[in-house]
């Protein structure tokens, strides 16, 4: 037996092709301090191909991180505190995903990576503020994030380019600090990050507001906060779109003309159609489950990660069956108005993601009035999962940089 080893983790995925976007989703995380490798596969190991294993293993790992961040906050070691805190926010988020989400857990677990989000930004150089966005008797929750010296232009002015950025099904508003703000700050745009409807931030404190189709109305209430504030110039205000993200804002850009560019990434036109993708689902024969019986059905018949999905699902758009979810899909479809988009987009895709999803990017591309600049991201680039989470350094180029030019002329 060897006395000597160069390494004791072992670097190893998940046969569940689910669990593996979820490994790599927190591993590119870490491209802007949101995550460690070697910590991220220390919990891994805990979790072994059960789904219901990972929140304890990350959550676990949140508090060990979150326990170190204290101890460096108490002796004021601001920048080792700062990334400890990160990453424990991400290791919370991570173990909030795959909870219950009809549980406990999951929210507390969500409700300590804010904590931890909250508590790093009081460390940052940036000036990040978590802010409430009114709308309909609501508010709406969200971070307005700032560069050190403002939003500024190529030569050093500040002109107030700003990014309202929207996440999808399960992002948080957290974690879009690492997707996508973080590099637009360091680029020297304004960040509005805003979480609506059916969303995992809202939810933690609006349990009852679910995703709903017209999209373009949460979307407006944070345009309207963000026209508010000093340092965000009219001219200069773009919307992103991640994910299910997607769709929210294509809805926003076809009713609202505040918008002068925007970033899907990717476009998705028709919410049914782009879930039935995921699997052979007829709505007119939909499997017999709700769910009231989801948990009872063996783990042979319906795997568990499919009934954390489902759950989830049910959760979020508000429904009780398989029949009820995909009857409420097919309200969120953007309809004929795709015209009415006239400004320019940037819409993004991945290579691997499958037919559906390319046939939604084109019918977007050729249906849309407005420049459209496509952008679909390869295997050999280590971008070409959802929402390009193996590469978002890659990503985050691609999308800042066309802004620039946009703004630019």
């Amino acid at each position: 037996m060897s006395r000597v080893e160069r390494i004791g983790t072992r670097i190893i995925g998940f046969r569940n092709p689910e669990m593996d976007f979820q490994l790599m989703r927190s591993l590119g995380a870490g491209s802007f301090r949101g995550g460690e490798p070697g910590e991220i596969f220390a919990a891994r190991g805990a979790v072994q191909d059960d789904p219901c294993a990972w929140p304890p293993a990350f959550a676990a790992l949140g508090d060990r991180v979150r326990a170190a961040a204290a101890a460096a906050a108490q002796h004021d070691y601001r920048v080792t505190a700062r990334d400890h805190f990160l990453r424990a926010a991400m290791y919370y988020r991570s173990a909030e995903y795959f909870a219950d989400p009809f549980g406990a857990d999951g929210p507390r677990w969500g409700r300590a990576s804010r904590e931890c989000f909250i508590a790093a930004t009081k460390l940052m150089a940036e000036r990040v503020e978590a802010v409430e966005i009114a709308f309909e008797g609501s508010m709406l929750p969200g971070y307005f994030m700032t560069p050190p010296g403002g939003a500024a232009g190529t030569d050093g002015a500040r002109d107030g380019r700003t990014v309202l950025v929207l996440t999808g099904f399960d992002g948080t508003g957290e974690e879009l600090y690492f997707q996508a703000a973080k590099a637009g700050l360091e680029r020297g745009f304004n960040v509005l990050v805003g979480e609506g409807p059916g969303q995992v931030g809202c939810l933690r404190v609006h349990p009852t507001l679910t995703f709903r189709p017209d999209y373009e109305k949460p979307i407006a209430a944070m345009i309207d906060y963000a026209l508010s504030r000093p340092e965000v110039a009219a001219e200069r205000l773009a919307v992103y779109g991640i994910s299910f993200g997607g769709y929210f804002v294509i809805r926003a850009g076809i009713h609202d003309r505040r918008i002068r560019a925007l970033v899907v990434n990717s476009p998705i036109v028709d919410l049914q159609a782009y879930i039935r993708g995921f699997a052979d689902m007829d709505p007119a024969n939909p499997p017999p489950v709700t769910l009231a019986d989801v948990d009872n059905i063996p783990d042979a018949e319906f795997p568990r990660e499919l009934k954390l999905s489902f759950k989830s699902a049910c959760r979020r758009f508000g429904v009780d069956s398989f029949a009820g979810w995909l009857n409420r899909l097919a309200d969120f479809t953007v309809g004929d108005g795709l015209a009415n988009i006239r400004g320019p987009t940037l819409a993004m895709a991945g290579a691997g993601e499958g037919g559906e999803t390319a046939e939604q990017l084109e019918r977007y591309c050729s249906a849309v009035s407005g420049p459209v600049t496509r952008r679909l991201f390869m295997a050999e680039e280590g971008a070409d999962m959802h929402c390009q989470v193996g590469n978002l350094t890659l990503s985050n180029a691609v999308v800042y940089d066309w802004l620039s030019e946009v703004f630019r002329k």
